[in-house]
């Protein structure tokens, strides 16, 4: 088998970057879009609907001070500021003439040339340094780098907020530099005022919604009173703690993993001056126009409410009504200001749309940029695009519409809607108006009606319906049962339940921790050194929902550092045409991935799946209990362990073999040893029962007795490790439900722990920002708990004392395991 040097990516060294530079930190904003409501939103108090869209803006920062001389970067202390003079460098990749030195003279930070690319960097970092120096800390010598995918190869704005993105990602990355530790809402203040410092103060719809992502519905604040607190000496510590009247930030449910929907957008090629266009309307609305305007806020108002309702309820006729009511509105305002907001080429590209059976409308200020269609499952079977099933009938109405936008000198973006990517309120329903429960500080109050619960509550009722609902599944065999994994698999995640990690208790020792500092949690996995020792593990593929969970778990483990494997690549392998579900996770994740097939494919097959994702190393699932109960499972097992040697000598990169939650015994383990396996993921029961899901899926459900088949995690990891290990390096999944049972298996030998289940809940419940959150918290538990055990080291847990007790206790001992030695290894 060949190897490859895992060395030479910077993705796996923490402290890889240009030059010897140190990355302490990194953030990414996307691209937003507006949906409704853009001119009313510039009045206080009158709502926006806007989406944030999978084109992103990346900001790294580099410890500069590491990595410079005393005479390039001289530090003298101060009282104040920590230094006299310090300097560093902001690198635009896109935009080199907004590249420049900075120097930070007696706590004032100054660029060495100034531009006009550089002002919203300059006005974020000088934003959060003033927070910084409230809190008492001594600035830092740092290097930012901007790269960003929201404007075209040539250079050309596609009007999707990239001043907006600079200021979210570059405050983001600095708040993690520092160390600051800020409520979402109040770092949304913080961006806000990062924007006012390099323009006026702006209504910040699209700030919120590169903030927080997903569709929003959004309220400005009231800018001259924010601007009054400025100008009195209001702290910046203090104002973003501050409600701020007027200001209203909610989550609309629409185009989340399990939506009908969904969005297309295209760039008539001519960009826009939002500010110009902005400041003409509100000229021309004053101009004894005053009561014809006030009546356009108000109807502005119920259009975007109307259309809200439509998108959380997913009715395309409802969300076609709305849209058309928004773009006469502004229509009517274009012709009362005298404003040109639908250029000719954006009634091209609407009026094609509209042809085609979409909502559609221009999007933004208009006078050229983007415009915009929604399509849904009722739309395209009134247009006669259902005769190839559901899923194929909206890709061939998009299809379609892409042409007749392309012929006609559209540009069809290809842009999705971004995940939730911080946690706000749902929009109360109230008969399908805002029920007026936003307070001051613009969270929703809790709606206990039923309609404006918290988003994970509402998620988690929607997933069944959703899944099922017309229009949501595949038309493929495959991606069918794709579709039911994940639903089947939810459910059993709804509820709590016991394994036998349960059985597993530390014994406590009062003087032995260690401080939380001192804990290294890095970890080495078939050869690659990763710095936690986690990992996102196999869950689905091969269908569009699939994807757009593969999409926004990879977008998890980017922002965290974590490694991932896919869902098994079969359907991709079979069907071509399904590649795309799984391809997407190397283009958002330039961490560790591994790639996933059984052993019934060839070696030449197993070769097509690493290759597909670029990937670090190839698991092979070995799953004969799901065959057996599947429905059309594959049931020739003879081949299995000759195929599994096979694949790894001719693998080019690591091979795993792991169970898919039954658990590998230590017989098992010592064969795959015999064919040249080093490395296993043991996937004990306890977790996702895929006997039961599969039966659920057979029309008796006569293999009932089949749930809770198998070995718990607990087991196997005792059966593997003790009294001898039993060759294999050994990775641990299956049943994993807190940072303490992570714990609980590194101490009994894993070298990593792969959680799939937990994360797929919160991320369908939460979103993707409430994943990132999930991961950030366990990654920081894990160590307290490590440095309570006093374990400086993943491989010093070997030595604390674990008792083990109950049904797993007894389990073990049946199968020779010392549980004595167990708990007398300190």
């Amino acid at each position: 088998m060949s190897t490859r040097s895992y060395e030479s990516r910077d993705s796996f060294r923490p402290n890889g970057g240009k030059g010897g530079r140190r990355l302490v930190s990194q953030a990414q904003a996307p691209g937003k879009l507006y949906l409704a409501g853009e001119y009313a939103v510039v009045e206080t108090g009158h709502p926006a609907l806007l989406v944030a869209v999978d084109r992103f803006l990346t900001v790294r920062v580099f410890d500069a001070e590491s990595a410079r001389t005393p005479a390039s970067a001289s530090v003298t202390a101060t009282s104040d500021t920590g230094s006299d003079w310090q300097t560093g460098r902001i690198e635009s990749l896109q935009h080199p003439q907004a590249s420049t030195g900075w120097h930070r003279e007696r706590g004032v930070l100054t660029a060495d040339t100034p531009s006009s690319e550089s002002a919203y960097l300059l006005a974020a970092i000088t934003t959060v340094e003033a927070l910084a120096a409230q809190q008492g800390m001594a600035m830092r010598c740092f290097d930012l780098e901007v790269s960003s995918d929201l404007d075209a190869q040539s250079g050309h704005k596609y009007g999707l907020g990239s001043s907006a993105a600079v200021c979210v990602a570059t405050v983001s990355a600095l708040l993690d530099f520092y160390g600051l530790v800020l409520e979402p809402l109040e770092t949304y203040k913080l961006v806000y005022l990062a924007s006012g410092r390099a323009q006026n103060l702006g209504s910040g719809g699209d700030l919120a919604a590169s903030f927080y992502g997903g569709c929003i519905r959004f309220c400005s604040p009231d800018r001259a009173w924010v601007r009054e607190a400025l100008e009195g000496g209001v702290p910046i510590s203090q104002l973003i703690s501050k409600p701020w009247p007027g200001l209203s930030i909610s989550r609309i449910k629409a185009f989340d993993v399990f939506s009908p929907l969904r969005l297309l957008v295209g760039w008539t090629g001519s960009p826009a001056s939002t500010p110009s266009l902005v400041a003409q309307v509100r000229e021309g609305s004053g101009q004894g126009n005053e009561t014809t305007y006030q009546e356009f806020l108000a109807q502005s108002d119920a259009a975007v409410d109307s259309l809200a309702q439509a998108l959380s309820q997913a009715d395309m006729i409802l969300v076609t009504e709305a849209m058309a009511q928004a773009r006469s509105l502004l229509r009517s305002l274009s012709t009362l200001t005298d404003t040109p907001i639908e250029t000719p080429a954006l009634q091209v590209l609407v009026e094609s749309a509209l042809v085609a059976g979409a909502a559609a409308k221009s999007s933004g200020a208009g006078g050229g940029d983007c415009g915009i269609a929604i399509i849904g499952p009722e739309a395209s079977d009134r247009r006669g695009w259902q005769s190839s099933g559901p899923q194929a009938s909206l890709e061939a109405q998009a299809q379609a519409i892409g042409q007749s936008w392309t012929r006609q000198g559209i540009k069809p973006l290809g842009l999705n809607v971004v995940m939730p990517l911080a946690e706000v309120e749902v929009w109360p329903l109230v008969n399908g108006v805002d029920d007026g429960t936003a307070d001051s500080s613009g969270s929703p109050q809790a709606d206990t009606s039923g309609a404006g619960q918290t988003e994970g509550h509402v998620v988690s009722e929607a997933v069944a319906d959703s899944l099922l609902a017309p229009g949501s599944a595949d038309d493929n065999p495959d991606s069918r049962r794709k579709n039911d994994h994940i639903r089947l698999a939810l459910d059993q995640q709804a509820h709590y339940k016991p394994n036998g990690f349960d059985d597993l208790r530390f014994v406590h020792h009062s003087l032995a921790a260690v401080d939380p500092s001192q804990v290294d949690l890095s970890t080495s996995v078939c050869g690659a050194d990763w710095h936690v020792p986690i990992y996102i593990n196999a869950m689905t593929g091969g269908s569009a929902q699939a994807a757009r969970i593969n999409v926004g778990l990879a977008r998890a483990a980017q922002a965290t550092g974590i490694a991932m494997a896919t869902g098994s690549q079969h359907a991709a392998i079979r069907h071509p045409q399904l590649t795309s579900t799984f391809t997407p996770i190397r283009q958002e994740l330039t961490g560790f991935i591994f790639a996933n097939v059984g052993p019934t494919v060839t070696p030449a097959q197993a070769r097509q799946a690493v290759e597909m994702l670029d990937a670090d190393a190839l698991q092979i699932h070995v799953n004969p209990v799901q065959e057996m109960v599947m429905p059309e499972g594959d049931r020739e097992f003879n081949s299995w362990i000759d195929r599994i040697g096979q694949i790894a000598q001719e693998s080019p990169v690591p091979v795993v073999v792991k169970e898919v939650g039954f658990g590998l015994s230590r017989k098992t383990l010592e064969l795959l040893a015999s064919v040249g396996i080093h490395t296993v993921d043991l996937s004990g029961r306890g977790g996702t029962d895929f006997a039961q899901i599969e039966n659920q899926r057979r029309e008796r459900r006569d293999y009932w007795y089949m749930g809770g088949w198998g070995q718990s995690t607990a087991l196997c990891l005792l059966d593997a490790g003790y009294p001898t290990p039993a060759g294999p390096a050994i990775l641990a999944s299956g049943g994993v439900r807190s940072p303490l049972d992570v714990v609980k298996a590194l101490a009994l030998g894993a070298q990593a722990v792969g959680v799939s289940g937990h994360f797929l809940r919160t991320f369908t419940q939460e979103g993707e920002g409430g994943l990132v959150v999930e991961i950030r918290n366990w990654i920081d538990q894990i160590r307290a708990l490590m440095a309570l055990l006093g374990a400086s080291a993943v491989t010093n847990l070997s030595r604390t004392d674990l008792l083990v007790l109950g049904q797993t206790g007894q389990e073990a001992r049946l199968l020779g395991v010392d549980l004595e030695a167990l708990a007398r290894r300190a």
